[in-house]
């Protein structure tokens, strides 16, 4: 798919999927060896993990080479038999500062996206942190070798805000990064109010919406029955505010919303995300009207799909199914 002139791939590997700069997480090495198609991971447009002004310790502590310090750590749920994942990491990361220092982003050969959020505790503070944010990325954006754009997350639900609470500062979040002239990503959950985004759209202040981040435990209560998908009454992360779904148990959710936002008239590209298992999920994105797939949870517990879900993406979307 191309955005502002520049040409990306139809399937993202999407923020936390392949670590901070590409390099994955440790069982990848087991997972290219044991599946070979694995390796078609590396041939999407890889989002990085979402960073964090200042260094974020998170719920999950991370060694020096970013790799996490407990080999399970115990804010990641995953049941593999059900396909779906739960995880409070709650953006974990060494800060910005440290991510541009090695140089690595801006080295790469190839279009890609960063992913940011502010956190801080009021809307004035997040704005301060944007700022910064986008200031420190003007100062390096020169020394960039590829083409990058920047996904700006409003929704993950491992940082102690709420949708409500961080939706309607997003304009004021996208005016900011309009500075930087690159393409702009805006990453929402499906609790995301469609009146705002149809604003958004026509404020003109970003490129594409990438729906949807995890679904929030607790949420969509008449869709998912929580005790009986994780067989409790209360989240397993509970002691960190109950973590978000991944996973197949999402993905009629995600369908949904984003067959609606097409309905209420949203015309600019939208990514498709969320419980993306196999090709057949890539399909009814397409057909939903979808404009790219980005995909995280089944790179982790169906890494044999990766090859089958990537080709399938490539021939569909190239086919320019849905035109903005």
């Amino acid at each position: 798919m191309k955005l502002r002139g520049i040409e990306f791939r139809n399937a993202f590997a999407a923020s936390g999927t392949l670590n901070f700069f590409g390099n994955g997480w440790w069982y990848h090495f087991w997972y290219k060896l044991l599946f070979p198609g694995f390796k078609k991971l590396l041939t999407c447009t890889f989002v990085a993990k979402t960073t964090t002004f200042d260094p974020r310790p998170g719920n999950m502590p991370l060694k020096p080479n970013l790799q996490p310090k407990k080999l399970l750590p115990d804010c990641i749920k995953v049941y593999p038999f059900k396909g779906i994942a739960l995880n409070a990491v709650g953006l974990s990361g060494p800060g910005a500062i440290a991510l541009f220092a090695t140089n690595i982003w801006q080295n790469r050969t190839e279009p890609f996206f960063i992913s940011f959020m502010a956190v801080g505790k009021t809307k004035k503070d997040r704005l301060e942190e944007t700022k910064k944010f986008v200031v420190l990325f003007q100062k390096e954006l020169p020394k960039f070798q590829a083409p990058v754009g920047i996904q700006v997350n409003m929704s993950c639900p491992n940082t102690g805000h709420r949708t409500d609470d961080l939706a309607p500062e997003t304009f004021e979040t996208l005016q900011l990064f309009a500075a930087l002239g690159i393409p702009v990503d805006l990453k929402v959950n499906t609790l995301f109010d469609i009146a705002l985004l149809k604003e958004i759209e026509e404020s003109g202040l970003c490129d594409i919406i990438t729906v949807s981040n995890t679904v929030p435990y607790g949420t969509y209560n008449n869709d998912i029955n929580w005790r009986r998908l994780l067989g409790r009454s209360t989240s397993p992360l509970e002691k960190y505010g109950g973590g978000g779904l991944s996973g197949k148990v999402i993905f009629p959710i995600v369908i949904q919303r984003i067959r609606r936002m097409r309905r209420e008239g949203i015309k600019m590209p939208i990514k498709g995300s969320g419980g993306i298992m196999s090709r057949r999920e890539v399909e009814l994105m397409w057909a939903a009207g979808v404009n790219a797939i980005e995909f995280a949870t089944v790179s982790m517990i169906r890494p044999w799909q990766i090859k089958k879900i990537v080709d399938r993406a490539d021939k569909l979307f190239s086919e320019n199914h849905y035109q903005n």
